[in-house]
């Protein structure tokens, strides 16, 4: 029965429009934004999920930023260490000299006053061998750098007890006296090169150990990343198509409502 009062073609193409403008906007939003759950509306469950997957990835990406400033610290007490070993070299060249009961008075005078040079250069690099206000070197102590999302802590060593003890050892030596020169050159200097090469094996380790917690924080980042990807992001291509599909359809929604409008227009024919 045609009505003018009830529309019932109008009303389920009406219904049908309405339900694939839902649709539309649904997928549009999709492939604006890239994900399949954009927010809580999209779906409240996996939305939470996803949020404390990304806090996670933050947490884990701040952990690295720690690691890494920690690297820069043990790098820079790596220079001042291969420096003050580098220096040695000098020192002991120096020694060898001053242990010569042949040279002269002011040969022995320069030879010293290179020698006291050697030994400040060597503490300086002690005391300046900093990193955003730490200094490993210069620390007998122990530093907690975090290294994971839970605060656990990884300890880096201070190096102060062996540089800073080759440091004492070099100042007492007698270097007007042949005999202080060449006690100290055959009893006590490799044991010097000992303890500077104890520190540079210690920042050594001690780099590797960074370099290998943050590769490993990276691996869990990058999993956490695939696991959120896979549970939040659109598939782009399917929705590309599906967009294209509730487009068409919502044009013969359109189409076809108008039509419907039409029917009741027909029944003005019957009166002419």
């Amino acid at each position: 029965m045609s009505s003018v009062n009830s529309n019932l073609n109008a009303l389920v193409a009406l219904s049908t429009l309405r339900s694939v403008q839902h649709d539309l906007a649904a997928s549009q939003k999709r492939v604006s934004t890239g994900f399949s759950v954009a927010d809580a509306f999209d779906n409240g469950a996996i939305f939470a999920v996803a949020q404390s997957i990304r806090n996670s990835i933050a947490g884990i990406a701040a952990v690295n930023s720690q690691l890494q400033g920690a690297q820069g610290l043990v790098s820079v007490s790596n220079a001042s260490l291969t420096q003050a070993s580098d220096l040695l070299t000098q020192v002991r060249d120096i020694l060898t000299r001053l242990s010569d009961q042949s040279i002269s008075s002011d040969t022995r005078i320069q030879l010293g006053a290179e020698f006291s040079t050697l030994i400040a250069t060597i503490n300086n690099n002690v005391v300046t061998a900093t990193y955003q206000g730490t200094n490993l070197v210069g620390t007998s102590g122990t530093i907690g750098v975090v290294q994971d999302v839970l605060a656990n802590q990884l300890t880096l060593v201070g190096q102060f007890s062996t540089i800073g003890t080759v440091v004492s050892n070099l100042s007492v030596v007698n270097m007007t006296s042949v005999t202080s020169a060449g006690t100290f050159l055959l009893n006590t200097f490799l044991s010097e090169l000992n303890l500077v090469a104890t520190s540079l094996n210690t920042v050594g380790a001690l780099n590797q150990r960074l370099a290998n917690q943050t590769q490993f924080n990276t691996s869990i980042q990058d999993a956490f990343t695939a696991g959120l990807s896979s549970l939040v992001d659109a598939d782009l291509p399917a929705e590309s198509a599906r967009l294209q599909s509730l487009q068409i359809k919502q044009q013969l929604a359109t189409q076809s409502l108008s039509i419907a409008n039409q029917g009741p227009a027909v029944l003005l024919t019957l009166f002419r």
